[in-house]
C-alpha cells in the first residue's frame, strides 16, 4: 500500500474572513491515547533485528497533499468543521509502470449564520497526470513530478472558481531502511512530501502556492524488519503520522495573501488492498481558522487491482 491523495485536487478554499479555508482532498486523522501507548510501548521494549531481506515498506501517503507513487486507486474522503462539511471522490489510474492520470471532485455543504440557508454543491473538477522521474528502491526513495489542470463546472455558491487552473507538484518519498543498524529503531520512518503552484489560466491572475511534509513511523515495518514479533498482531496495520501544510496566495484580487499553517496528527490502518485513515487538522495561525480552529478529517481507500487484477492493465510499458 502507499501513499494516497493530492493536494490540486482539493483546493483551499476561501473562507468567511478572507483567509484560505481548509478543504479534504486528499486529505487529517484522530487517534487513541491507548494506541500511540501501544506505540510507544513498542519502540521502548523491542530490539531484536528481524530479517535479512526486509519486507518492501507501505508508504501511508500525503493526506493532505499529493503522493509520489503512481497505482490504481480509489479514495473517498470527507471532514467537517464549524463552517462546513465536505466530501472528495479520488479516481487514479496508471498508464504505465511509472505514470499515471488521475481525477478529483468534491461536494461540500456550507453553514450558513442566521436565518439563510446552507449552501451545497460540487467543487471543480481536477485533473492530473503523475510521472516518476527518479527511483532509487535500494534507498526507499521516489521523486514525481505532477502537472495539473481544474476545470470549472463546479457551483459558485460553495466557492469553485470561475476559470480554469493549471499547474503541477514536485513530488518525493524517502524511507529510511537504509540507516545503519545502530539506529535500527529509525527505520520504519517514513518522509513524503509536495511542493506544488497553480495559477488562473483566464481572468485575473491569482497564483497559489502550497506544500506539504508528512512523518510517518510504520509498525509494519518495524515488525517485519527491525523487531520481530514485538508489534502486538492487532497493531501492526497502524502507521501514526503528522502532515503539516502550507498554502498562500501571491498575487490574489479577493483572497487573503497571509500563510494558511496547519497540523494534521493522525494514524492510518492499512494493509495490501485497503485503507482506513483519521485524523484531527489543527490550525496554527489566524489565516487558516476562519472556518474553525480544528477539523475532523477522515479518508477511506482501496487499491482496486488487487480485487480485480484485470484493471491494473497498462496500456503503455
Amino acid at each position: 500500500m502507499t501513499e494516497r491523495t493530492d493536494r490540486w485536487w482539493w483546493p483551499p478554499l476561501c473562507s468567511t474572513t478572507g483567509g484560505i479555508g481548509r478543504g479534504f482532498s486528499g486529505y487529517r486523522r484522530t487517534y487513541t491515547k491507548a494506541a500511540f501507548a501501544a506505540f510507544a510501548s513498542t519502540i521502548l521494549l523491542c530490539a531484536p533485528l528481524a530479517h535479512a531481506d526486509p519486507t518492501p515498506r507501505s508508504f501511508v501517503g500525503n493526506f493532505i497533499g499529493n503522493d509520489a507513487t503512481v497505482e490504481n486507486y480509489l479514495s473517498l474522503s470527507g471532514g467537517v468543521d464549524r463552517a462546513q462539511n465536505f466530501e472528495s471522490l479520488y479516481l487514479e489510474k496508471t498508464i504505465s509502470p511509472k505514470s499515471s492520470f488521475s481525477l478529483f471532485v468534491g461536494y461540500q455543504r456550507l453553514e450558513q449564520e442566521g436565518e439563510e440557508p446552507s449552501a451545497s454543491g460540487f467543487s471543480n473538477l481536477g485533473l492530473a497526470y503523475k510521472r516518476v522521474l527518479i527511483s532509487i528502491p535500494r534507498h526507499e526513495f521516489v521523486f514525481t513530478i505532477s502537472p495539473s489542470l481544474e476545470l470549472p463546472v463546479g457551483d459558485r455558491n460553495v466557492g469553485s472558481e470561475s476559470h480554469p487552473r493549471a499547474g503541477g507538484d514536485l513530488l518525493f518519498q524517502k524511507g529510511f531502511g537504509d540507516l545503519p543498524d545502530s539506529l535500527r529503531m529509525l527505520q520504519p520512518v517514513g518522509v513524503e512530501g509536495d511542493a506544488g503552484w497553480e495559477s488562473k489560466v483566464t481572468g485575473a491572475r491569482d497564483d497559489l502556492v502550497s506544500a506539504n511534509l508528512e512523518l510517518e513511523y510504520s509498525l509494519r515495518y518495524l515488525d517485519a524488519n527491525v523487531a520481530a514479533g514485538c508489534v502486538p498482531r492487532a497493531l501492526r496495520e497502524l502507521t501514526p503520522h503528522l502532515d503539516f501544510d502550507y498554502a498562500q496566495y501571491l498575487s490574489a484580487h479577493r483572497n487573503s495573501s497571509q500563510p494558511d499553517f496547519e497540523l494534521t496528527p493522525a494514524i492510518a490502518w492499512m494493509n495490501d488492498t485497503f485503507e482506513l485513515n483519521l485524523g484531527v487538522q489543527v490550525a496554527l495561525n489566524r489565516a487558516s481558522s476562519g472556518t474553525g480552529a480544528v477539523a475532523f478529517v477522515w479518508l477511506m481507500g482501496v487499491s482496486y487491482d488487487q480485487l480485480f487484477p484485470a484493471l491494473g492493465w497498462n496500456p503503455f510499458k
